[in-house]
């Protein structure tokens, strides 16, 4: 018998594998240019072809003992990269090559971290709507999720922040620019964000850290990139090569943190041990390697913006109603009828479209969509959205 914690997992499954297996049947069935899929975010731009340049040197020069086993830091000339374009992102932060941990992947990065720094039933403070893993990574570090509903137009309310910050508060986990929303909380904002956080710490006696889950950072379209370096104490910059990179299958991700924090080596420390008895050991040593050698990890993804726009225009042209997003792939609009379950088989029975229950990032009334599709297929779908919107208001 698998276990109770496990079997009741399992019953709250992920919703966006649900839609994306739907999707798979109905494209049998109707054929793929006759189905719209906007369940899983999945990158559609390639890595920088200087990613496969380097790949085909390596592979036509290898290096002896190149697939050996690696310290479960990572290997240093990689994180002297992330340290160097952190640095060159943000500004004087205080990350080097020591306070870098590669990690398979963000989600790699953030059950290290909660890993580390947890107790039993400590609690993570998670806003919703939120990416649906979180609360299973809290669970595996024996923690408790505590859910923080952000405003109607997805940015923190801080009244609620304060009032859902207990003396057992040990982390809260900040994604931004937000999946599933795509609201960019700015400078201004993080900075707020960080008041109360030390407002609570010193009125309770507790020490609260920052889970910064920043995947999306370098597709933000709309605003300037926020500096949570410089804006929040007590951070872990948790990010990946998933979105920017487009390798979101090689598993690649990294932890750095402010050398100058307080207990800033004992926190590697941990974060190590971590790495390696969760079983991650290390992240995948040629793709660490093949990183190390691009020219630079900045890339400009002009062609999520362009799907953005498109996706933009569709959604208002069939009455959508819903906040704009400012970066990601990612748009959570209102759903049309209260139960946003409902109208998401809907959308999948009648019109072929595949979408994603709010319900399923813990906001109902809503639904989500990725635009990290074709701009043919986000064409497309313009008219399959109207007759589905008009079909949703004339009952």
């Amino acid at each position: 018998m698998i276990s109770a914690e496990i079997k009741q997992n399992l019953t709250q499954s992920s919703w966006i594998r649900k839609m994306f297996e739907e999707g798979q049947r109905l494209k049998d069935i109707h054929g793929p240019e006759n189905v719209y899929d906007f369940s899983l975010g999945n990158p559609v731009i390639d890595p920088p072809e200087e990613y496969f340049e380097a790949l085909r040197n390596y592979a036509n020069n290898p290096l002896p003992g190149g697939h050996s086993y690696i310290p479960n830091q990572g290997l240093v000339e990689a994180r002297k990269k992330v340290a160097s374009h952190l640095s060159g992102r943000y500004g004087e932060i205080g990350v080097s090559e020591q306070t870098v941990i590669m990690t398979s992947g963000a989600a790699g990065a953030l059950n290290v971290a909660l890993r580390s720094i947890l107790n039993e039933d400590d609690e993570v403070i998670i806003f919703t709507p939120f990416f649906v893993e979180y609360k299973f990574y809290v669970n595996n570090a024996k923690g408790k999720a505590v859910y923080c509903p952000l405003a109607a137009d997805f940015t923190i309310d801080l009244d609620i922040l304060s009032k859902s910050i207990t003396s057992r508060t040990k982390a809260v986990i900040l994604n931004n620019p937000h999946n599933p929303t795509g609201q960019l909380l700015p400078q201004e904002n993080l900075e707020a964000f960080n008041r109360v956080l030390r407002e609570k710490e010193e009125e309770l006696g507790a020490t609260i850290h920052v889970l910064y889950d920043d995947p999306y950072s370098q597709l933000i379209y709309d605003g300037d990139v926020p500096n949570p370096f410089a804006a929040i104490e007590r951070l872990f910059y948790v990010s990946s090569f998933s979105k920017d990179l487009g390798l979101a299958g090689e598993r690649l991700g990294y932890l750095a943190m402010d050398g100058r924090m307080d207990g800033a080596s004992e926190y590697m420390a941990a974060f190590v041990f971590a790495n390696r008895t969760l079983g991650f050991g290390n992240a995948s040593v040629t793709v660490q390697r093949m990183i190390s050698q691009l020219p630079t990890l900045t890339q400009e993804q002009s062609g999520y913006k362009q799907r953005r726009d498109a996706m933009v225009d569709v959604l208002t042209e069939a009455g959508f109603e819903f906040v704009e997003p400012k970066g990601g792939f990612f748009i959570f609009p209102k759903s049309p009828i209260a139960d946003d379950t409902a109208f998401c088989q809907l959308a999948a029975e009648k019109f072929n479209i595949l979408l994603v229950p709010g319900a399923g990032f813990g906001r109902e009334g809503h639904f989500r969509l990725s635009y990290s599709v074709s701009l043919d297929q986000i064409e497309r779908s313009k008219e399959a959205f109207k007759d589905l919107y008009q079909e949703c208001i004339k009952n």
